[in-house]
């Protein structure tokens, strides 16, 4: 739900332990994108990692715009819904929604209703574990004078115009302790791609050994 994770809290207070749902997290939105019911392991979820501000109770009536933080991130979101009630079709994306101690990739798919409701379900792909826990940074607050891009999609942060990985910008000194950083959350230009062209392209669990190379620049 959130831009930072779609559907859970991945980086507000640091989780004890990477807790995948044992289930697909659920919920339904109206014609007006307020969330009106949700399903699953939803509260499970969000307490295991530190999502109490999630729980069920505190978002039914909602819009989905107030968990999503960004311009970007918010346009970006807007767009697949409206490609499904447009269309009438299901719209599927996957992304990254990481713990400190998890890499983890899931899909979002979004499936249209009558009356242009819509059930927005998001499912677990993969997970593997950071080679060393991660810590979550946090969102940039109004007095920060300096920001951190990162992809809501794939995680990614960019850094001297190269996207990568968290763990890899820390390891390689490139940023300073990730406790310490303001983060704007938006989309990088390589998921922005992939919903122009329609392609589902997954979010990559990278090997995280350097950064990319200048080939491979993210800009």
């Amino acid at each position: 739900m959130d831009d930072r994770c779609s559907g859970s809290s991945c980086d507000t207070a640091q989780p004890p332990a990477a807790a995948p749902a044992a289930t697909p997290l659920r919920y339904t939105l109206d014609a007006n994108d307020a969330i009106v019911a949700v399903a699953g392991d939803w509260d499970r979820f969000a307490l295991a990692n530190g999502g109490e501000a999630i729980l069920a109770a505190r978002i039914i009536g909602r819009r989905l715009d107030d968990f999503i933080a960004g311009d970007v991130t918010r346009m970006f979101v807007r767009t697949m819904l409206m490609s499904a009630r447009t269309l009438r079709r299901e719209v599927q994306r996957p992304y990254r929604c990481d713990s400190p101690q998890m890499k983890r990739l899931l899909q979002m798919t979004i499936t249209p209703r009558a009356d242009d409701a819509l059930d927005v379900c998001h499912r677990q792909l993969r997970q593997d574990p950071w080679p060393h826990p991660v810590p979550i940074v946090r969102p940039a607050h109004a007095a920060a004078t300096t920001f951190i891009k990162r992809c809501s999609m794939c995680n990614r942060i960019r850094v001297r115009q190269e996207w990568c990985e968290l763990d890899q910008a820390l390891r390689a000194a490139s940023l300073p302790t990730a406790a310490s950083l303001n983060v704007v959350y938006g989309v990088c230009p390589d998921c922005l791609r992939t919903l122009g062209a329609g392609r589902p392209a997954a979010p990559a669990i990278r090997n995280p050994q350097a950064l990319p190379p200048a080939a491979k620049t993210r800009g």
